[in-house]
């Protein structure tokens, strides 16, 4: 599992450093230095992203070993709710009731989902509870993810964060996938191409496109999209990997996706300036 994650982030850093090299996105740097926003710009931006980037592929891929798909990655698109309490929490933004309301839900299923992983086999030999709780994890790791990435995104291009973040995960994952079990490298060229799909098109393409989203709508609002992944990786769950879903799994499953859908019509509102 964490070679997958190793190579999509490397391979990934790759696609985002042609495409910076050819739209001459690198020269960026020069004009914010000039600008006198360059502070920072190789120190807590340049490392903090990838770092947290790496532990979110590092709990979530953990994850895939222990409970289901289903389960893995509902549980790491509950991200939502904590971006909201950090910005409740340390930003003073007011939170509405119906984030309550929802949120309260969401919490609900979550605890069916972790009580059915007790009736479940795992996929592997491994611990479904302590597969959702790597889950949940993930969640964590992705909301203080999404954080720093709409801070930076208020100076700093979109791809030139991804390519930044990307390569420094790339480099944290390394470690991880070298002395992993599974093979590092691929002993086909066929095997080479789910890959460069994971790299080319899911990385670069798809967290790209949320870290450019990042810089003009709200965290909150960013991942509503990404309710269409617990909902689409169950069925394929079941469909590829033959990973049934259990009643108690379903209920919990609706409960969050109701609860998020709640959360994030009622996201948290920013205080009025008296004008």
């Amino acid at each position: 599992m964490w070679d997958s994650a190793f190579w999509r982030v490397c391979i990934g850093a790759i696609a985002m450093g042609i495409f910076m090299a050819v739209t001459g996105g690198f020269r960026i740097r020069k004009r914010e230095s000039a600008s006198g926003k360059s502070g920072g710009l190789w120190l807590g931006w340049l490392w903090f992203p990838g770092v947290i980037f790496a532990a979110d592929f590092w709990a979530w891929h953990w994850s895939f070993e222990n409970t289901s798909v289903a389960n893995s990655t509902l549980l790491a698109n509950t991200a939502i709710l904590w971006v909201t309490l950090f910005a409740w929490l340390v930003w003073k933004e007011k939170i509405t009731k119906r984030f309550v309301f929802g949120a309260s839900i969401a919490f609900g299923g979550m605890i069916l989902l972790m009580l059915s992983s007790t009736n479940r086999e795992p996929p592997r030999a491994g611990n479904p509870v302590f597969g959702d709780f790597l889950a949940l994890l993930t969640a964590v790791f992705y909301a203080t993810y999404q954080l720093s990435m709409k801070r930076y995104r208020r100076e700093r291009s979109a791809p030139l964060l991804m390519f930044c973040a990307s390569a420094v995960a790339a480099i944290v994952l390394f470690p991880l996938a070298f002395f992993h079990k599974a093979p590092l490298l691929p002993d086909s060229l066929i095997g080479w191409l789910p890959l460069i799909g994971l790299g080319v098109i899911s990385h670069a393409c798809g967290q790209g496109l949320i870290a450019w989203a990042l810089g003009s709508l709200p965290s909150s609002s960013a991942s509503v999209i990404l309710l269409v992944q617990p909902v689409a990786t169950a069925f394929l769950g079941k469909w590829i990997l033959n990973q049934p879903l259990v009643p108690w799994q379903i209920a919990g499953a609706t409960l969050v996706l109701v609860g998020l859908f709640f959360a994030i019509q009622g996201q948290v509102r920013r205080p009025r300036r008296a004008t």
